[in-house]
């Protein structure tokens, strides 16, 4: 009677050996890239802090200065979100896209407070007022599609990084990542 063929391949040691390494390697990147955001949302506050007293000393007008803090504040809120969805990838080991869309969605509002500041303080005419407002008809659109998108997903029932506790960690797929 012949033997069964082993089903572990001759190279099984080394090939958990390389995705153990790979894997290690990741959380690294990541542990890096994590610290590497948490820096920029400090420096973002401490700026944020530092434009405000400027602008201030210099007597801006109270718009300006709400701009300008709301501003920094969209910033940190675009890079926690990045936070937020670093920290879920590495408890769960998949890439949801809501988050991503949420830093989008974020992204397109400071932009839209940006240019309509602009607007505000210039007094535009002619070709340039209607790129402006171009632009801020097109950032409007974006906004509402995103907004749309956000919506689709969670209709969808795909998870988002917004639930983490609702979720046990050993049901979450793995995403080959």
């Amino acid at each position: 009677m012949s033997k069964p063929p082993d089903p572990t391949p001759p190279n099984a040691p080394l090939a958990r050996f390389v995705r153990g390494s790979l894997a290690g390697v990741e959380e690294v990147v990541y542990v890096i890239v994590g610290v590497l955001l948490l820096v920029a949302a400090v420096l973002i506050v401490i700026g944020a802090v530092y434009d405000v007293v400027n602008a201030i000393k210099q007597n801006e007008g109270a718009v300006y200065i709400a701009v300008t803090l709301l501003d920094r504040i969209l910033l940190a809120l675009i890079v926690a979100e990045l936070l937020h969805t670093l920290r879920y990838v590495v408890l769960r080991g998949e890439i949801v896209a809501e988050p991503f869309l949420f830093v989008g969605l974020i992204a397109v509002v400071r932009r839209i407070l940006i240019v309509t500041a602009g607007l505000e303080s210039q007094k535009l005419g002619g070709r340039a007022l209607t790129n402006e407002l171009l632009e801020l008809g097109l950032l409007g659109a974006l906004a509402l599609a995103l907004a749309l998108a956000i919506y689709l997903v969670r209709k969808s029932g795909e998870s988002s990084g917004s639930n983490l506790a609702e979720r046990p960690a050993s049901s979450a797929p793995t995403a080959g990542l």
